[in-house]
């Protein structure tokens, strides 16, 4: 057997490798051998089958299968032993000739490989990040103050509608002669007569897009009616499907005046500030009087904010870690490896060639993480992964608005993250980038800055 490797250019070469019939033909010998004595053939006792007829019958399978595991075994053991970091994993050249498996005894294969480029970072404190430090004014911590009041409120009966109301009434669609045609015996979410009702359906009056309909709404009580097109009131498809109780499909044409007859108007009443609602937002007797209250939101706000700021150096660094360092890719081979490995059949050239700058991206930034990874010899240690799973699980139940979750929930749905490998190889990655994120804020010049909240969202907004 012969392997040698051709260099086409710093990133891609060429591994050509020669099987000839003193590489396999032993060992296809011995298999076929032990085949015979366990095949069970027509006219022979079990084991007494002829070689020659044992080998016309299955020879050529089982030595197309030991050249290809062969194949498979020495192209690994060629790549470990030469200490090449490759990109993806090995293509066949495009100029390999075919291989015929019937005649064939000795084969050529050459299969294209991409070799990691060096990736050299050269971080120092000549490199100048602000450190932001987010002001906390008694105006935000006023504004915390009233959505926990909010979030911990009743929802009372209300006898006049009001902008932050919630109504709960019947909806029916006006016919051309200009009657709803709406009753009580109508089943909710059935048309009739080729008309909408919707009974028992919710508004809540600030998320009506339309001023002058909301108006409309503002000031009415039980079992008045209102007026109007939901396609004004609601604009997006998505809130007037949900309205109607329809399908998004089933709105094409539907223009029409709807009357809304209101049998209940609901108001969220805030809860009072005392040591209830103290108690409910950070536990029992963790603060006694509105001034410690206040202190608590006060420490909640800045370390959130701390949050925030270390976010923020994490975009800053990232970009400039991306701009500094120099990654060369050999797209043309990556855009080949992609194309033969995609698991997604209808995925063609000109569909991967406006993907692959985002994959190039996401590829440059995997490399620049590794090098520091390698560096610094980071590890991730059990409670740092289950950590991470903590925060996971609580982050997605705060992405519902679900705040006050118990502890023991929060843990069952952790430990369901963890017993997911894609789930715990995102969480892993997660924790390490941020074992570099901090290791880069060790390394640069940091300058500290004060910034007001709406300053510092604006730094969002312009990336």
């Amino acid at each position: 057997m012969n392997i040698s490797r051709e260099n086409i250019d710093n990133l891609t070469a060429v591994i050509k490798i020669d099987i000839e019939p003193t590489d396999y033909q032993e060992i296809v010998e011995k298999k076929l051998e032990d085949y015979r004595k366990k095949v069970r053939m027509d006219g022979f006792r079990p084991g007494k089958a002829p070689a020659g007829l044992v080998k016309k019958i299955y020879g050529k399978a089982i030595q197309i299968d030991e050249v290809q595991q062969l194949l498979g075994e020495k192209l690994n053991s060629y790549i470990h032993d030469n200490n090449l970091k490759i990109m993806g994993e090995p293509i066949p050249s495009e100029n390999t000739q075919p291989i015929d498996w019937e005649n064939d005894e000795s084969f050529h294969f050459q299969f294209d490989i991409a070799i990691s480029p060096e990736v050299t970072l050269n971080l120092n404190d000549d490199d100048k990040f602000i450190d932001y430090r987010v002001q906390i004014t008694e105006e935000m911590i006023d504004d915390q103050v009233t959505d926990y009041t909010q979030r911990f409120g009743s929802v009372v009966p209300a006898e006049e509608i009001a902008e932050n109301d919630v109504v709960r009434g019947d909806l029916c669609q006006v016919t051309e002669e200009g009657e709803s045609g709406c009753n009580e015996e109508h089943d909710h979410e059935h048309d009739h007569e080729n008309s909408i009702h919707a009974h028992g359906t919710l508004i809540h009056i600030k998320s009506i897009a339309d001023e002058e309909i909301k108006r409309l709404f503002i000031g009415k009580k039980v079992n008045d009616t209102v007026v109007f097109n939901p396609n004004v009131a609601f604009p997006n498809e998505t809130d007037r499907a949900s309205l109607l109780r329809i399908e998004k499909e089933q709105l094409e044409g539907i223009d029409s005046d709807f009357t809304f007859t209101i049998h209940e108007i609901s108001r969220q009443q805030p809860a009072e500030v005392n040591q209830e609602l103290f108690d409910k937002c950070f536990g029992k007797d963790a603060a006694d009087s509105v001034e410690s209250f206040r202190e608590q939101i006060r420490e909640d706000l800045t370390q959130r904010f701390d949050h925030e700021a270390h976010y923020r150096f994490h975009l800053d660094a990232k970009k400039h870690l991306m701009e500094k360092t120099e990654v060369p890719l050999p797209e043309e081979f990556l855009k080949r490896w992609m194309l033969t490995t995609s698991q997604d059949d209808k995925l063609t050239r000109e569909q991967l060639d406006l993907e692959f700058p985002l994959f190039a991206e996401d590829l440059k930034w995997r490399m620049i993480k590794n090098v520091v990874v390698e560096e610094q010899k980071f590890e991730i240690t059990t409670e740092e992964l289950r950590e991470q799973a903590y925060r996971s699980a609580r982050t997605r139940y705060q992405q519902y608005g679900l705040y006050d979750v118990p502890f023991e929930q929060i843990i069952r749905l952790a430990d369901a993250l963890l017993e997911n490998e894609d789930e715990k190889r995102k969480m892993s990655e997660q924790v390490l980038e941020g074992k570099v994120i901090k290791h880069v804020k060790t390394v640069v010049k940091l300058e500290e800055k004060e910034i007001s909240v709406e300053d510092f969202y604006k730094l969002f907004d312009e990336n």
